[in-house]
């Protein structure tokens, strides 16, 4: 753009990564510097090198699709999941979604998995077939001594050679790692046969984790993308598929102390009319963690399978259109 003999920079329209939509809203601005601090304290997993040039995470809103996520769409690169992998609990042999997934799939279906790491899911459901996608040529190895497929492919490479080839297509908390969601689900869908299934776990937006007091790992680069459940039923407005079921897991045993920390913290925020903050690194933040710990430690043990709410994932199965 030419202004006056002044060269102009057009700035980059914001477009949701499910809708492609520019009717987007600005949610928050995130300070790197802060964002960084905190994945540091966390993890030692300084991540400001992933953002050059940049000040500011920005979380927006679609307007359309009501999808949630984040500029830049920057994902975590070996470096930074190399630091997480070295925690015990980053990475389980099973997850409460697996039996959620396992209700919607015969003894006879063709399985893909996408981001399977070392074929958990593939292990664990009786189906006619498994076939799993994943970038890791360490999970590849690792699967292959347990007899299960797994290859180091792309979805959208997958699909455009196997179209049309499987009754279920899966995946257990990738999506909200990905960059171009509509991609990545175009990829999953185009490799089902019609009235296939596809089968997506993600983390819960209309769970107590929206409000979270700094919870690093569902922000970038680690999550790129949030989903209530509207989010999720606004998929079938821009794929082929029909909305079947939505299951949140119950509160699991591994967030038992996370959920009593997180109110407290929340009751705290609301109490002193505090503005909410993704990543807040104050001094008087600091000061609330030691009694919302405290707290958190007391109560956890009162929570069982029949007295929690909902829990951090949810479920999302659906049919493909077509005969």
């Amino acid at each position: 753009m030419d202004y006056l003999g002044y060269k102009m920079k057009t700035k980059k329209a914001v477009v949701c990564p499910l809708s492609k939509s520019e009717e987007v809203e600005l949610v928050e601005r995130i300070p790197l510097k802060e964002l960084d601090a905190l994945y540091r304290r966390l993890y030692n997993a300084p991540i400001s090198r992933l953002y050059p040039d940049k000040d500011a995470i920005e979380m927006y809103r679609s307007k359309e699709s009501e999808l949630i996520w984040f500029e830049p769409l920057v994902p975590g690169d070996e470096t930074f999941y190399n630091s997480l992998q070295e925690k015990s609990w980053y990475y389980v042999d099973h997850k409460h979604e697996f039996d959620v997934a396992a209700k919607f799939i015969a003894p006879t279906d063709s399985i893909l998995e996408v981001g399977s790491g070392k074929g958990n899911f593939g292990r664990f459901v009786k189906a006619g077939s498994y076939v799993g996608l994943d970038f890791s040529l360490k999970a590849k190895e690792m699967a292959a001594k347990n007899g299960v497929d797994v290859r180091n492919e792309s979805i959208q490479d997958h699909a455009a050679s196997n179209p049309a080839s499987y009754d279920v297509s899966c995946a257990f908390q990738v999506l909200e790692h990905v960059p171009d969601v509509y991609e990545f689900l175009k990829g999953m869908v185009d490799a089902l046969k019609p009235g296939g299934k596809l089968i997506i776990a993600v983390p819960s937006e209309d769970s107590y984790i929206s409000k979270a007091n700094n919870l690093a790992l569902n922000l970038p680069p680690h999550h790129m993308s949030r989903y209530t459940d509207q989010a999720l039923r606004n998929v079938c407005n821009y794929l082929p598929v029909e909305l079947v079921a939505l299951e949140h897991d119950p509160l699991q045993p591994q967030h038992y102390f996370d959920y009593p920390y997180q109110l407290t913290m929340e009751a705290f925020r609301l109490k002193i009319g505090q503005r909410y903050q993704s990543v807040n690194n104050s001094w008087f933040n600091k000061l609330l963690r030691a009694p919302a710990t405290l707290l958190a430690k007391f109560l956890a043990p009162v929570f069982n399978r029949t007295n929690t709410p909902i829990g951090h994932t949810v479920v999302a199965v659906y049919t493909k259109k077509g005969v």
